[in-house]
């Protein structure tokens, strides 16, 4: 084949001849118009050779005319067969209306359809008035039956010009085949040159807009201008949802939305093929779907092997209709489906790197020890309308809230959830609008990350000996209990939990006892030291600070008589309610400035002598004259338990055990008691309270 590919290509270079007109093709095969030159071109079986399906390329007048020259005939022609008749295709020095039939009997034709080159003599007047030879052999075809004769007077043709004959039909099958490669080729072309188009349309689109809803309008004006459609539109599929994102001469709005296994596009989504339709839509599957839908195509849009849309043109506005653009409008839809996965993947990588610097910006937030701004960077960049971060024991690193709502969900949130290893922070979220997805959870983990730097970076609300410290809080007043619940969380504490009334909180510490209580005086049930009473009826260790708005000596020390570890008053700055809390837990003395020195001016607490105007304000040991001693804090009933430990020798770690208390809690309640009674060693202490009666 190579070979007489290579003859071809000689032929058509030594061909002394210049260019003639094109001819149009018959079937697959090119064809000339009648009348040019002496090469005529007659109806084709099929109906006849069309003037737009002209071959620039076939040559066949010269064709003819080199085939008549190789075989020294006076005339050549190409015959096609229709029915038992042959009629002229191709003629060179031959009537068009020559009668083949009377010079080719049926057996001749019969041999030379089936492969063999014969010679004949035709009698006198079948061709001419003169008697003649011709030869008779086959043009192979894929598709059609044809047959290439030549015709002389004088001799007949010898072997020789037989096999040229067959060697000259074979180049002609050869050369039709190029002509129909031609005519495809330059079919494909044009659609190819359609679809770059349109690809280049997509690209520059890509370029100019990251918005999948813009480069949808676009591609659906595109493949109507190029289409020669009166409508196109583009339906995406969100999740079992059809909805239209392009509409371009249909009277669909945007956003309309069907179920994605409804209609004539749901079909196409869940079948994954292409749909041709013709006229209205009359077929069981799309009943009622779109009666005046005309010529439509409907096919896929595929990202691999997944569906993610369907391509819609309608109403072709030329004769043709889509038939011969299908193959085309697959690749566009091909392309289209592609150019959305890229966009979205753009969309992606672009969240991925706006997530990488909201990250960013947190650490650094967090390692600046600046616990508000990287929650509130976190909650802004991540679409969180809460962001609560606690330590690993509930100490409340940062918190940012835009309502009481959220605010409310992200701290129970950060509460019931657990570290995971390393992180250091615990860290609860909440938004309104719609709830967190699984496909959040690795941008939140690390959120989590970037907030635990919160963790070692010193930041602290409260000293770190508060972590942990569970705090039962009983208020009446709504307010002062978001107060106190917003206090206690900021700096540290953990929230037992929050009452109104003093048999709430009762029930609260049977069931389960905190580590502290902040008793407000005035409860509906239960005033002064009666609240502190009926907590002691339940609990005889429990830590309780009194809280309230009252100053007066006398309450205070009815307060502490009935049993509270300290006093503080609700105007004195959050850092001494808890310092009160902190010392009431390690078993110390917990009053205010203010409070103390309303006792101290009382002189009740301690016996005190009178003195002179030097020693004003100083105790007078009168065991030991001389022995001036300064005026001191009451002790509590802790306090005075410790000291009967004291005196009756117990050490440390034995009066630890015995009063439930941590070794350096007791350490630092001897050190105290030390200082209260103005002793210099616990020995001294014990001493001191004998003398003054504070102990039996």
């Amino acid at each position: 084949m190579l070979a007489r590919s290579s003859s071809i290509v000689s032929v058509r270079v030594a061909s002394p001849r210049a260019p003639t007109p094109a001819a149009p093709t018959f079937g697959s095969m090119a064809m000339t118009k009648r009348g040019q030159g002496t090469c005529h071109a007659y109806d084709s079986p099929n109906g006849g050779a069309r003037e737009d399906t002209v071959n620039r390329t076939a040559r066949w007048p010269e064709r003819l005319a080199h085939i008549a020259a190789l075989l020294r005939a006076e005339g050549a022609a190409v015959l096609a067969t229709s029915g038992d008749d042959l009629r002229t295709v191709f003629a060179h020095e031959v009537a068009p209306d020559t009668n083949w039939r009377a010079i080719f009997d049926a057996d001749a034709v019969v041999r030379a359809l089936g492969g063999t080159t014969i010679g004949t003599a035709v009698a006198a007047g079948r061709w001419d008035e003169q008697a003649a030879f011709a030869l008779l052999t086959r043009i192979e075809l894929a598709d059609a039956e044809a047959l290439l004769c030549a015709l002389r007077h004088g001799v007949p043709f010898d072997a020789v010009e037989l096999s040229t004959a067959t060697s000259a039909a074979e180049l002609l099958s050869m050369s039709v085949g190029d002509g129909r490669a031609i005519a495809d080729a330059k079919h494909e072309s044009a659609q190819t040159s359609d679809r770059v188009a349109m690809l280049e349309r997509l690209l520059a689109d890509l370029e100019e807009t990251r918005d999948a809803s813009s480069l949808l309008a676009r591609a659906a004006e595109d493949i109507a201008a190029r289409m020669g459609a009166g409508g196109t539109s583009i339906m995406l599929v969100e999740g079992n949802r059809l909805r239209v994102r392009a509409s371009v001469g249909i009277g669909v709005p945007l956003g309309h939305e069907q179920r994605v296994d409804e209609g004539i596009a749901g079909w196409v989504v869940s079948r994954g093929e292409r749909i041709v339709l013709h006229g209205p839509v009359d077929d069981d599957r799309f009943r009622g779907s779109d009666p005046q839908a005309g010529e439509a195509v409907i096919m896929p849009l595929r990202a691999g092997e997944e569906i993610i849309g369907v391509l819609n043109v309608k109403r072709p506005l030329g004769d043709e209709g889509f038939g011969q653009k299908l193959a085309v409008l697959d690749a566009i839809a091909g392309d289209v489906a592609r150019a959305l996965v890229a966009i979205n993947r753009i969309d992606v990588l672009e969240r991925e790197w706006r997530s990488e610097v909201a990250l960013e910006e947190v650490m650094r937030h967090a390692a600046a020890s600046d616990a508000d701004a990287a929650a509130r960077t976190a909650a802004s960049s991540f679409g969180h309308h809460a962001v609560v971060v606690r330590a690993p024991d509930g100490r409340l690193l940062a918190l940012h809230a835009e309502d009481k709502e959220c605010r409310e969900a992200a701290l129970e949130a950060s509460a019931k959830v657990e570290a995971p290893p390393g992180s250091g922070v615990r860290v609860g979220v909440a938004r309104h609008d719609r709830p967190y997805e699984p496909s959040e959870q690795p941008l939140a983990a690390r959120t989590a990350d970037a907030l635990g730097l919160l963790a070692h970076t010193g930041i602290e609300s409260t000293p770190t000996r508060h972590s942990g410290v569970r705090v039962l809080a009983v208020e009446d007043h709504p307010v002062m209990r978001l107060g106190v619940r917003a206090l206690l969380e900021r700096e540290g504490l953990l929230v037992a939990g929050i009452t109104s009334t003093c048999a709430e909180a009762v029930d609260l510490i049977a069931e389960d006892e905190p580590d502290v209580v902040l008793l407000d005086l005035g409860l509906p049930d239960a005033s002064g030291p009666d609240a502190v009473t009926r907590i002691r009826e339940v609990s005889s260790s429990l830590p309780i600070i009194a809280f309230s708005v009252e100053r007066a000596p006398e309450v205070i020390r009815a307060v502490l008589r009935a049993g509270a570890n300290g006093y503080v008053s609700k105007d004195a700055p959050s850092s001494q309610v808890i310092a009160a809390l902190e010392a009431a837990v390690q078993g110390l003395t917990a009053l205010g400035p203010a409070e103390a020195r309303a006792l101290s001016r009382t002189a009740e607490a301690i016996p005190v002598v009178e003195a002179a105007d030097d020693t004003a304000d100083v105790e007078v040991d009168e065991s030991e004259p001389g022995a001036a001693v300064p005026v001191r804090e009451p002790l509590t009933p802790r306090e005075l338990e410790l000291l009967r430990y004291l005196a009756e020798g117990y050490t440390n770690k034995e009066i630890a055990r015995a009063m439930v208390l941590a070794e350096d809690t007791v350490k630092k309640g001897v050190q105290t008691l030390i200082a209260k009674l103005g002793a210099t060693d616990r020995t001294h202490a014990v001493v001191l309270a004998l003398r003054r009666h504070l102990i039996e």
